[in-house]
């Protein structure tokens, strides 16, 4: 075969083999915007809060005054412990509306935003596996106590301080293990297979000892959820994902 034509060869096979490759999965339109002071519910230690500032409908995604350390940690379905990077990733916040195929899933509007990310953050990331010590959540041995939701709506949440209560309405397993990961101050597993969303009243008064006898916060939290939720939550060492930001603009490219 005449070189010239081998070379053409060549070429149309590198075309057609260009052609073939998938697209990387991006939103059909999106909104990037640092968002105004004050427009956030809350720092780290707020997770679930932050999971309010998320709203996920068909064909869309939106979030309102979020960190860019939840931003990470929602596009790569990790825990705020498990990302890692600057510390301007817990002060500076954004707001990003973008709109997809209303078939996509969850997971692929995470996939899309992980291509938004780094296209208006430059946002590039390594991830590196380590054995940390974690909280694993099961369901106790005489079943779960929590109720699922028939209402419609957004997730609630009802703080009575006076009462010592906290009542949670259409809430997915999600965002209880964001705000106990806040609490726990470490990282927490859903084992509990539970993928409904749910109404959850938390009396915590009750596992209160009287004053002046000291309180053990984490084993009084821990406490309540095995007795009114049914639930269990025990230590445990594993291996992690963790998301290590290698670059990222504070900056985004706006439109």
């Amino acid at each position: 075969m005449p070189v010239a034509r081998a070379i053409a060869c060549a070429a149309i096979f590198a075309a057609a083999g260009a052609a073939q490759t998938p697209a990387t999965p991006a939103f059909d339109v999106a909104s990037v915007r640092a968002a105004q002071a004050g427009s956030g519910r809350g720092g780290r230690g707020m997770g679930m809060l932050h999971s309010a500032n998320i709203r996920v409908a068909p064909g869309s995604l939106t979030m309102r005054g979020v960190s860019f350390r939840s931003l990470v940690r929602w596009a790569y379905k990790v825990q705020d412990p498990q990302v890692a990077g600057p510390d301007w990733i817990d002060q500076q916040r954004y707001d990003i509306v973008a709109k997809a195929p209303e078939q996509a899933t969850e997971d692929q509007l995470r996939v899309m935003l992980q291509t938004l990310l780094a296209e208006r953050f430059q946002l590039a990331v390594h991830h590196q596996a380590k054995e940390a010590q974690a909280w694993v959540l099961t369901v106790g041995k005489n079943g779960p106590k929590v109720k699922e939701s028939t209402g419609e709506g957004d997730a609630a949440i009802e703080p009575d301080l006076q009462r010592m209560q906290v009542a949670i309405h259409r809430t997915p397993m999600s965002d209880l293990v964001d705000l106990l990961t806040q609490i726990l101050r470490a990282p927490v597993i859903d084992d509990t297979g539970l993928k409904g969303k749910y109404d959850l009243t938390v009396e915590m008064s009750k596992y209160v000892p009287d004053p002046g006898t000291p309180v053990d916060p984490i084993s009084t939290i821990l406490t309540a959820i095995q007795q009114e939720l049914g639930l269990k939550v025990e230590s445990k060492k594993t291996s992690l994902d963790y998301v290590v930001i290698d670059k990222a603009e504070r900056n985004p490219v706006e439109n």
